[in-house]
């Protein structure tokens, strides 16, 4: 069991160090980022990178002075965001949502429903987390995102 566990870290490990060593000049061909600015590209800090037909997309977090708001915008942006791949939440294979307090996870779980319309939803996680960077901050969303055999 410890040596599965061992294997399967290393093979995280070893998939995050292809995506995040390429850089944009001389990236492998399949590795596609994308940047929400230029301060993002100068930091090399992409919001989602594509690597074949998987999308990962960073935590992403929303203004708002409620959870509610925060997750409306969190959802409008991460569908930007999967709109640039020519995805939707369809697409979406797996959610971790992190949260500040049991109020915002609460708000978090009766939105969420409504941007994957009838379907069952992506496999999640649900972390709670003792804050964020931003101290307003109640809940980040980040995915990983597989497209359709056609759409690679």
């Amino acid at each position: 069991m410890r040596l599965n566990a061992f294997l399967l870290a290393g093979l995280f490990v070893g998939m995050g160090a292809v995506i995040v060593s390429g850089a944009e000049e001389g990236a492998p061909a399949f590795r596609e980022p994308l940047f929400f600015s230029e301060v993002d590209r100068e930091n090399r800090t992409p919001q989602a990178v594509r690597v074949g037909g998987v999308v990962f997309v960073s935590a992403m977090t929303g203004p708002g002075e409620s959870a509610e708001e925060q997750v409306r915008t969190i959802y409008i942006r991460l569908q930007s965001v999967l709109g640039n791949y020519g995805l939707t939440m369809a697409d979406v294979a797996h959610e971790r949502v992190y949260f500040s307090s049991d109020e915002a996870l609460r708000k978090l779980k009766a939105m969420r429903g409504r941007y994957y319309g009838g379907s069952a939803g992506p496999a999640t996680s649900f972390v709670r987390v003792a804050g964020f960077e931003d101290p307003g901050t109640l809940v980040s969303v980040e995915m990983m995102v597989v497209a359709s055999p056609g759409e690679e």
